[in-house]
């Protein structure tokens, strides 16, 4: 008899883009309301600091309480610090390199080329992951202007001041963050800790030189083209290359959707603001209040689940980007469009070339991330094991448990993001995800019950034989 209760299982999958799937991530949380009003706090304070003080780069500034901003003070303010050290880094690192590249196409490109790779190489393989991605972003876009300014002079004055506007637009949502988000337990604890700089297959999964190459070839190919057909507006398409690509495709894609939906909101918002409401704007406060409410409606997608809150950063940087063309009212639509179109053709340069160029499948890593799961499970129920302590196996008990679930929900990230390469899978690949899927229902049964086995069951060692057989049942099936 089975030791899993036949209780019913939410189905793994949620419908993307159906009405309920909708509500449901747009529903209030006990932190979101408390999250968005940071957001909007902070944006609103950049924007008067940097009108009032004449600060260049107002929309890089604005857009950082978004960028920012995460779910606890522990996360946002690791992400100021990493973005912080990005910056100065890849600003020391664009004016150095500016010293043999500036008035040197035939150098400047192969050294955006470069920095590009290795910043998405650093990306997959190096410990903390975005601050390698930030560097050769930050090396790679500054790089790409360098066509653009007449002088030495204001290309460093523009790049010193781009370093102003980044720092203290992340620094202000930090603070923000620290004095008004509330304190929470330290959470993973038991979690293991890095034995290195690089992950341990960082110089022998040949993926990770793949990746680095896919998205650098995405990158250069729409930065050439946009500057040989002499259309510099569309630079986003560039931007959209590095910022969408990850681990596999259908996760790449489902990015990229966000990036445009949010672009899109974003836009007609501005849009709506530059046709209706700018030509009637006199003062500072007029401003304010119209960057709240665009404000507000970004942060609360932004501060959502993963499922959405991309578009939400996505949706405050079209606005801000089309908004603030300077320190005075503009009715100027150019970048409205110009942004847009970038946004796409970048989407679809790196949609196909992740769909045919060594493509990394979410089922794949899906499966990956069952075995793990499954492995973990195995270990859970052989607590206590005879030459264990009890306090050593409670102590393991727990930090497995909080593995194991973590495993269980990148399981699910996967097994939503399926669904964005359900074209081009085969019938054979359908059959698997169904197959994936179920295991992956049964796994988590089996989950609830181990834990309740942990927490002390009467018949343990029969509850405890049983639950073994069915995950050995469960990882043959995967195999």
């Amino acid at each position: 008899m089975s030791a899993i209760s036949a209780s019913p299982v939410e189905p793994a999958i949620v419908p993307f883009g159906s009405l309920e799937w909708f509500k449901h991530q747009v529903a209030s949380t006990p932190d979101r309301p408390r999250r968005t009003a940071i957001m909007v706090a902070a944006a609103v304070l950049c924007v008067i600091i940097s009108m009032t003080l004449q600060v260049p780069e107002l929309s890089v500034t604005a857009y950082m309480p978004f960028f920012v901003s995460k779910e606890n003070k522990h996360l946002t303010t690791l992400t100021g610090l990493l973005g912080f050290i990005g910056a100065t880094i890849g600003i020391g690192g664009t004016l150095l390199l500016y010293k043999f590249t500036y008035g040197h196409p035939e150098l400047r490109i192969p050294g955006m080329a470069i920095a590009l790779f290795l910043g998405m190489w650093l990306s997959r393989v190096f410990v903390l992951g975005p601050l390698g991605f930030l560097i050769g972003f930050v090396v790679a876009v500054s790089q790409s202007v360098g066509e653009a300014v007449p002088s030495p002079e204001l290309l460093v004055r523009g790049l010193l001041w781009l370093w102003v506007a980044i720092v203290y637009g992340a620094g202000l949502t930090v603070v923000l963050n620290a004095l008004f988000l509330p304190d929470e337990e330290t959470a993973g604890k038991h979690s293991p800790k890095p034995k290195g700089l690089f992950v341990p297959d960082a110089f022998t999964n040949p993926a990770h030189v793949h990746f680095a190459l896919k998205v650098t070839f995405a990158a250069m190919f729409c930065y050439i083209f946009y500057m040989a057909i002499d259309w510099s507006g569309i630079h986003t398409a560039l931007i959209t290359c590095t910022f969408i690509a990850l681990e596999s495709t259908g996760a790449t894609l489902h990015k990229g959707l966000l990036r445009i939906g949010g672009c899109v909101i974003g836009g007609a918002l501005a849009l709506f603001t530059i046709v209706f409401l700018m030509p009637h704007m006199v003062t500072i406060a007029s401003l304010v209040v119209v960057v709240a409410c665009a404000s507000a409606i970004a942060g609360w997608i932004a501060a959502g689940s993963e499922l959405i809150s991309y578009a939400g950063l996505q949706i405050a940087f079209a606005f801000f980007y089309s908004v603030f063309q300077g320190y005075a009212p503009d009715t100027d639509l150019d970048n409205v469009r110009n942004r847009v179109i970038g946004i796409l053709f970048g989407l679809i340069v790196t949609g196909l070339i992740f769909r045919y160029i060594w493509p990394e499948r979410t089922i794949d890593r899906l499966g990956a991330a069952l075995r793990v799961a499954l492995q973990q499970l195995t270990r859970l129920v052989e607590i206590p094991r005879p030459e264990t302590s009890i306090e050593a196996a409670k102590g393991d008990a727990h930090r497995l448990i909080g593995e194991t679930s973590k495993s269980f929900d990148e399981a699910h990230r996967y097994l939503e993001l399926t669904q964005f390469e359900s074209e081009e899978s085969s019938a054979t690949d359908q059959v698997s995800t169904s197959e994936l899927e179920n295991i992956l229902v049964r796994a988590g049964e089996i989950f609830a019950s181990a834990k309740s086995l942990v927490q002390g069951d009467e018949r343990q060692d029969q509850t405890r034989t049983a639950l073994l057989s069915e995950i050995t049942a469960e990882v043959q099936r995967l195999n």
